[in-house]
């Protein structure tokens, strides 16, 4: 078998990143990595990130893997050969619901290749419990979490990260926290025992109840939350300066931010660019995207103006 773990947190809190650092570490430990990745709209972006790490991508677009695309996931995962030694992780965009996912990765028999499943939810404890309408979503990630990843602690008072602790422990008192480095030991010992093991059992004290199986043609019911997306094309060469104002004017309803975007005083890289509400500026990371991958910007939110966004960035071509 292989371990098969979700990996959860809200939109920005630094899942890819995550990724980026424990496949290196994984792959220290003599562990191969299987990764499916799943974004609004347009998973490559993120998948551009992880083009150089020694991993798998398998990238899926569209909606969240607990409902509207479930079944494309569940697909993916049946299709996986069996792998002995290798992990499969499974990066959830920041709007999924984890708890009825979770019983159908632990309930399915054509996953029986797979351990029943772990779950790392990262969480911007910078941001943690400070997204209003959006705070319960935050805390059902953590609730069902076997371990948690405190991102961006260093921005913190001794205070605040106190505060934040506590908080994560009355809502998970069982999850651990690991690091990168931890959490690829945790993993590849698991790797190697479950190799030639080929029972689900006994992994782990979670269990979830049986959801009601998908019928032909079903997809999953849809999310409360209104989270909406946006995908729109950005010039082939932008001014950084224009792109920086662009990032910094967009609207408070757009929740996250991203793309591939290419600069006039630097043509030959594609950058993926990100911008999180409650943080200034864009941030910029090297890319190895797809051959056919251009320019653009997706925008992910509740009650974006898109006439507004296309707007924002039909001004940013004209100062390019």
């Amino acid at each position: 078998m292989m371990p098969l773990v979700l990996m959860a947190g809200f939109l920005g809190a630094g899942k890819t990143r995550f990724l980026t650092d424990i496949i290196p570490e994984l792959a220290a430990r003599g562990t191969r990595v299987r990764i499916i990745l799943n974004d609004f709209q347009n998973a490559r972006i993120d998948a551009a990130r992880l083009g150089e790490l020694d991993a798998l991508v398998t990238p899926l677009n569209g909606e969240c893997i607990c409902c509207g695309s479930l079944r494309e996931l569940l697909q993916t995962l049946y299709d996986v050969p069996p792998d002995p030694g290798s992990v499969m992780l499974i990066e959830a965009n920041g709007a999924t619901e984890t708890d009825e996912l979770l019983g159908h990765l632990t309930t399915d028999g054509r996953l029986a290749h797979f351990t029943l499943p772990l779950q790392l939810t990262v969480v911007d404890a910078a941001r943690w419990q400070k997204r209003w309408w959006h705070n319960a979503l935050e805390r059902a990630q953590v609730s069902t979490a076997t371990q948690l990843f405190l991102n961006w602690t260093h921005k913190l008072s001794e205070a605040r990260r106190a505060e934040v602790e506590a908080s994560l422990r009355e809502t998970n008192p069982r999850a651990a926290r690991v690091d990168a480095a931890g959490y690829a030991t945790l993993l590849s010992d698991l790797a190697h025992e479950a190799q030639d093991d080929a029972t689900r059992g006994g992994r782990h004290g979670l269990r979830f109840a049986a959801p009601a199986p998908l019928g032909e043609g079903e997809v999953r019911r849809k999310h409360e939350h209104p989270f909406g997306s946006a995908s729109l094309p950005l010039p082939a060469l932008v001014d950084r300066a224009a792109f920086e104002r662009f990032v910094d004017g967009l609207p408070e309803s757009v929740v996250r931010a991203k793309g591939l975007v290419r600069f006039t005083n630097e043509p030959g890289p594609m950058f993926v660019w990100h911008r999180v509400p409650g943080r200034r500026g864009v941030r910029l990371d090297k890319s190895w995207p797809h051959a056919d991958a251009q320019p653009t910007a997706l925008f992910i939110g509740v009650g974006m103006p898109i006439d507004l966004l296309q707007e924002l960035v039909t001004g940013l071509a004209s100062a390019s």
